[in-house]
């Protein structure tokens, strides 16, 4: 192994046992030797990971043992990406999958542009088995080439949320993009001497990478499976009682200092509005704090908000979902953009599956090969795929 591995890929985990030891043997079983992985378990038992990683000799493998008390997501993320020491980082889920052959595109960008500041790509969601309810559609790019983004148009997508569905379409941060040293540096000294300062993990890195770089390259292919397993926090949209449960944990960990913060500054959406309202309460912190400006959002915001209503499929919790969310544009700026919040009730209505090409776009069934896991899901999206030598640069 090279004394600085190309690409570090960090795991952190919490609870999710189960996931976490597949993801961990699935990466593992790519034997390419520039590659390092940083595996965190953040759960309540920590015999039960201390026991499987004894049994796995890889001197690529960097493990962080569950401390005696858990850590705030926040912490067990900057506790893993610190102890990350690749050229390039990037962070999954523990019940998701990234190609560790990423690295070789790593390489054939940076034979093209050495200041390259990040890099993403198109991601092909999966629900493992366990939390499964139904076939599902899965959409992936057949485009295979590589390109650079212009930064105002990912800023706009980020910050302006144009093209939004229920979240803003953001393919470039640490989670599930690849990110190189320098940038990680720039955050790290340029905001708080942390990684990751508010809860929303994700998001909050994306908002202050996208405010400190310039050079964004995208892959467009598949590189990640984004996993859902049966107790994944996306698996709870829709779900009132483990949305509730979701808000109460978050509120553990963290208190309300965040929550009060922007509902001080005037910003009436937290998580208890939903996923939209939870990331721009993020967004709407990060711009307080730090002075970052990105004018004209609201109206796509709303919309998104509006979209999101449409993932709660019982009559009466889409009522009180509403009413929550009505309440929150009424006291926003005094009613200012009520009239955008236009939800709609879809409920559990069947729709069949679109299978097939769509202009650039694949659709294939999820169950497609038995695929289980993320990572079996992913060897059938290879076999489909050109070869990485097909691939076309458009930089």
């Amino acid at each position: 192994m090279p004394d600085v591995p190309k690409l570090s890929i960090c795991v952190p985990s919490r609870n999710r046992q189960d996931c976490f030891r597949q993801t961990i043997s699935d990466l593992t079983a790519n034997p390419r030797t520039d590659v390092e992985f940083v595996f965190a378990d953040n759960s309540d038992d920590p015999d039960v990971m201390d026991g499987f990683m004894r049994g796995l000799n890889d001197v690529r493998v960097v493990y962080l043992r569950s401390q005696p008390s858990p850590l705030s997501m926040a912490d067990n993320w900057e506790r893993t990406v610190s102890a990350a020491s690749g050229a390039w980082v990037c962070v999954i889920g523990d019940d998701d999958y990234v190609d560790p052959d990423l690295a070789d595109y790593i390489l054939d960008i940076e034979a093209r542009d050495a200041a390259v500041d990040a890099i993403g790509w198109n991601r092909a969601p999966f629900q493992w088995r366990s939390a499964r309810t139904d076939t599902k559609s899965v959409p992936f790019s057949l485009a295979n080439r590589i390109m650079r983004h212009p930064l105002g148009q990912i800023t706009g997508r980020l910050f302006g949320w144009h093209g939004a569905s229920y979240m803003p379409q953001c393919p470039y941060g640490v989670y599930h993009g690849a990110v190189a040293r320098h940038s990680l540096d720039r955050v790290k000294g340029r905001f708080s001497g942390r990684y990751f300062e508010h809860p929303t993990v994700d998001y909050d890195f994306s908002h202050k990478m996208l405010a400190t770089v310039e050079n964004l390259v995208y892959i467009n292919r598949p590189m990640s499976i984004p996993g859902v397993a049966k107790s994944s926090n996306s698996a709870a949209v829709g779900d009132a009682g483990r949305m509730r449960q979701a808000v109460d944990a978050h509120r553990q960990e963290y208190g309300t200092e965040f929550e009060e913060a922007v509902l001080g500054a005037g910003f009436p959406f937290t998580a208890e509005t939903g996923v939209a309202g939870n990331i721009m309460a993020a967004q709407f912190w990060f711009k307080q704090k730090y002075g970052y400006e990105h004018a004209g959002w609201e109206a796509n915001f709303a919309r998104a908000v509006s979209t999101e209503c449409q993932l709660w499929l019982e009559p009466e919790e889409y009522a009180r979902h509403v009413a929550r969310i009505r309440a929150a544009f009424e006291a926003w700026e005094g009613g200012k953009y009520l009239h955008l919040f236009e939800p709609k009730f879809v409920g559990a209505a069947t729709r069949d599956p679109y299978w097939g090409l769509l202009q650039d776009t694949l659709h294939i069934s999820q169950e497609v090969a038995g695929a289980e896991t993320p990572a079996q899901f992913y060897r059938v999206l290879q076999d489909i795929l050109p070869e990485r030598a097909q691939i076309e640069f458009t930089f």
